[in-house]
C-alpha cells in the first residue's frame, strides 16, 4: 500500500507491507484509485466506535506497549510503530521521531481501517487469496532466512583485516597507469578532417575549431571537444598507438576512423595514476567483497546437495 504524506517541512512515500495482497487487479482501475485523505479513515466503514487520529499533541515515549490509537478497540502501539520504521530507508529513519511518528500512526490507521473492510467482504476467506498468501508467505520467510544466513556467513569476510588484503592486493601492489587527457573532433568524412587538418596549421586552435566543425555535439560543442581523462590500457590499440607519440598540446596528423566518424585527437596532458587512500575506496572494497563472497556460498551450498533436473 501506498501512502502519500504532505509536511511542510518534507514530502515522501512509505512503502508498508500491509496485510492486504491485492492481485491481477486492472491498471485501469488501479490507476483509478486516489489516495486516502484526512477523512478516509472515519469514511471507510460505519462503526460504532469512530476510529481515533493521534492527537497532535501526543506525548510518544520509549515504552512499546504505549497505545498510540486505536481502530475499533484494536490498539496501535509504539511497538507497532517501530516496526513500520525498522522497513523504511535510512535517510526516513533519521528524520525526528515528533516528525514521523504521527505520519506512521495514519498510515497504520488506514491499514488497520482497510483490514476490517477487507474481512467484512469475506475477503481474506476466498481460496485463491489464502493460496497466494501461502506462497508470498514461502517466499518472505525464504527471504529473510537468506538474508540472515548472509549477514552470519560474510562476517569474517568483512573484518578489517581482511578489507586491509583487499586493498592491499587489489589497490596499494598494483602498478601505476598511464592516463591520457584529450580532446577530439569527430567529423563525417575524411575530407572535413583534412580542412581541420589545414585550419590547424594555419594557427586556428583546436578547441575552436572543435566547437565549429565537431558532430559529438555534447563534447564538441560545450566542451571544445574535451572529453577528460582515459586509461591508456583502456583506448583501442590503434588509438592508443597513435596518442602514445603525441607531446602535451600535439594533436594527430591523419584522421581515425571510427564507428562514429573521423576523428582526430589533441592531447593536453597525462599523467601516471596515484593509490587511492584506503578510506575513499572501503565501501567500494565492501561491496566488491560481499558480491563475492555470496557469490562463493551459493557455490559451496549447490556442492553439499543432490541435484536432480527433469
Amino acid at each position: 500500500m501506498i501512502v502519500l504524506f504532505r509536511n511542510k517541512k518534507f514530502i515522501f512515500y512509505i512503502f508498508t507491507i500491509t496485510q492486504t495482497i491485492i492481485f491481477s487487479y486492472p491498471v485501469k482501475a488501479i490507476s483509478a484509485l486516489s489516495l486516502p485523505n484526512d477523512n478516509f479513515s472515519s469514511s471507510l466503514l460505519s462503526t460504532s466506535e469512530p476510529i481515533k487520529a493521534p492527537p497532535s499533541s501526543l506525548e510518544i515515549t520509549n515504552y512499546p506497549k504505549q497505545i498510540l490509537a486505536r481502530v475499533n478497540n484494536e490498539p496501535i502501539t509504539v511497538e507497532d510503530v517501530e516496526a513500520l520504521v525498522s522497513n523504511l530507508p535510512q535517510e526516513l529513519k533519521s528524520l525526528p521521531k515528533e516528525l514521523l511518528y504521527p505520519q506512521l500512526i495514519k498510515q497504520l490507521i488506514v491499514d488497520r481501517a482497510l483490514m476490517v473492510a477487507i474481512q467484512k467482504d469475506g475477503i481474506d476467506k476466498q481460496l485463491s487469496v489464502q493460496q497466494d498468501i501461502q506462497v508470498a508467505t514461502k517466499n518472505l520467510v525464504q527471504q529473510k532466512l537468506s538474508q540472515a544466513y548472509f549477514f552470519e556467513k560474510l562476517k569474517p569476510f568483512l573484518t578489517e583485516q581482511a578489507i586491509q588484503h583487499y586493498y592491499n592486493a587489489h589497490y596499494l601492489h598494483q602498478p601505476h597507469v598511464k592516463e591520457v587527457h584529450l580532446r577530439q573532433i569527430i567529423v563525417q568524412t575524411p575530407e572535413i578532417a583534412q580542412i581541420i587538418l589545414q585550419k590547424l596549421k594555419d594557427g586556428h586552435t583546436f578547441t575552436d575549431l572543435a566547437s565549429i566543425y565537431s558532430i559529438d555535439l555534447q563534447n564538441g560543442k560545450i566542451k571544445q571537444g574535451d572529453i577528460g581523462w582515459f586509461k591508456e590500457d583502456t583506448l583501442t590499440p590503434s588509438i592508443a598507438q597513435t596518442i602514445s607519440v603525441l607531446h602535451n598540446d600535439e594533436y594527430t596528423k591523419t584522421p581515425i576512423k571510427t564507428d562514429y566518424g573521423w576523428v582526430l585527437f589533441q592531447k593536453i596532458n597525462e599523467r601516471y595514476s596515484s593509490t587511492p587512500p584506503l578510506n575513499s575506496v572501503r565501501q567500494s572494497i565492501k561491496e566488491q567483497i560481499t558480491k563475492e563472497a555470496i557469490m562463493k556460498l551459493y557455490e559451496e551450498s549447490l556442492k553439499k546437495v543432490h541435484i536432480i533436473e527433469y
